[in-house]
């Protein structure tokens, strides 16, 4: 077999290389979904788009093209897969579709860039020993070893780096904007340019070669070997950094969010205090009412006093809420979100009572309300013929609150199961957050369910409270 190999070994290396290549190119690609699919939220847009990748790159490996051919084809490829993405991932976030898959293309080339520099060390290390300079045997062996281990470090490298990048980039759903965009691939501007120029060293030294004006193979050098090292630290340092500015945008928007509260809960307060005073006014003038109804009683003027005692009526049910749950905050709520759903046209549907002898704050269920019904109705008011649904149960000391709106798109959620803010400018988006803490601190948790229903998709939130 050896003396096979030695005899044929220009045409076995050629077709050795050429199959380790293919399965590099597969196995890139595997590695491609495994760095896309956190950030997507159907599935087969991962799917797709990787396949798309695949069969791009091999068409420009085995076409034949020239250097300056490759890339503009490559480019080409870059957008073709990202309109693949985004097309298919429900037409949501592009911006960062394209940062995907750029920063892919750099940290895969990175990769087999490192371990091709490394490579020329291993090559310069073992023509020291003579027994590898006058064995045949011996180059055919460490050509068989080599290369394959040069292509499965440079994929255990890349998954390495995929690994940190998935847990430095920790809001994958949220949408990125082309100032964000330009923000985190400003380290990459550089590799962008200094990608063909190495290329184009490389492919100099190896013409040199095959005409002769070069004898000597390419030198190892060191900082080659340290410039695709350092690479990879802006790339991470530059997420981390976006990351870090995300966070501390999450905390002035919860704080907005928070603020936008307590100003609803003292709007309830005060329409609250204004039925009292109305009533107390009511109350105050109601001897003087039943003197009235008396007299027309007596002089049996049936039509006044009709006519008196349902206006009498009315001045009181005007009073009254629209929803009765059993507790003054709540009715006002349910009452103003149910007026609010009126005036847009959106079906309202409530069977929601207050949980009776369990230790729950009014204040914390408002919070819940307030944040489950606003968020319901921002997202019913767009599709037409939506409605919305609340209703609760309550078992012994459990109190589960359930809320359904009609929505029309599936909305993507982050690693907790909960749908980004894409309304930050005015601190929505960030209830379900706080539904979430108000029901962890209740010993709960919230559930959340996107699924269709004659023909109509639906987002169900279950509150799940323990008084």
């Amino acid at each position: 077999m050896m003396q096979y190999l030695t005899d044929n070994f220009t045409s076995y290396a050629n077709n050795y290389v050429s199959i380790l290549v293919e399965l590099y190119l597969l196995m890139d690609v595997v590695l491609l979904i495994v760095w896309i699919k956190p950030f997507v939220v159907n599935k087969r847009a991962v799917y797709a788009s990787a396949a798309v990748y695949y069969s791009l790159w091999l068409i420009c490996n085995h076409a034949g093209t020239s250097k300056a051919e490759d890339r503009i084809l490559t480019v080409g490829f870059l957008v073709l897969t990202v309109l693949t993405a985004w097309l298919l991932d429900n037409r949501r976030n592009p911006v960062q579709k394209i940062f995907l898959f750029i920063v892919f293309r750099l940290i895969s080339w990175l990769s087999i860039e490192l371990f091709s520099e490394i490579g020329f060390w291993e090559r310069d290390f073992v023509f020291r020993f003579d027994w590898y300079k006058y064995s045949v045997e011996a180059t055919v062996i460490e050509f068989l070893i080599w290369n394959p281990l040069q292509y499965m470090l440079s994929l255990l490298l890349l998954l390495f780096v995929i690994r940190v990048l998935h847990k430095t980039y920790k809001y994958k759903r949220d949408e990125l904007t082309w100032q964000e965009l330009v923000l985190l691939l400003s380290p990459a501007w550089s590799l962008l340019l200094v990608k063909p120029i190495m290329s184009s060293y490389f492919l100099l030294w190896m013409d040199g070669i095959k005409n002769g004006s070069i004898k000597e193979n390419i030198q190892a050098n060191p900082y080659r070997v340290l410039f695709c090292i350092f690479a990879y630290v802006p790339i991470v340092s530059v997420i981390v950094f976006y990351q870090k500015l995300k966070e501390k945008q999450e905390d002035i928007f919860v704080k907005n969010s928070v603020k936008k509260q307590i100003a609803d809960l003292s709007g309830h307060i005060e329409h609250i205090e204004k039925i009292y005073e109305e009533m107390r006014g009511i109350r105050h003038d109601l001897g003087n009412h039943l003197t009235v109804i008396e007299r027309l009683a007596e002089a049996g003027d049936t039509k006044e006093l009709v006519r008196y005692t349902k206006k009498f009526t009315e001045s009181f049910e005007g009073l009254q809420p629209e929803i009765k749950t059993g507790n003054v905050v709540t009715d006002v709520i349910l009452s103003e979100i149910a007026g609010q759903c009126e005036k847009a046209g959106i079906l309202f549907e409530s069977c929601f009572m207050y949980p009776q002898k369990l230790a729950i704050d009014p204040f914390d269920m408002s919070i819940v309300l307030s944040n489950a019904l606003q968020n319901a109705l921002d997202a019913a008011r767009d599709v037409s013929g939506s409605s919305i649904r609340i209703k609760s149960v309550q078992r012994e000391q459990v109190f589960i609150i359930n809320v359904g709106n009609t929505i029309d798109h599936m909305a993507a959620v982050n690693d907790d199961n909960i749908p980004p803010s894409s309304k930050h400018e005015s601190g929505h988006g960030y209830g379900l957050k706080n539904i979430r803490s108000i029901a962890v601190k209740y010993k709960g948790d919230i559930e959340i369910r996107q699924e269709e229903s004659d023909g109509r998709l639906n987002f169900i939130l279950n509150i799940m409270l323990v008084g």
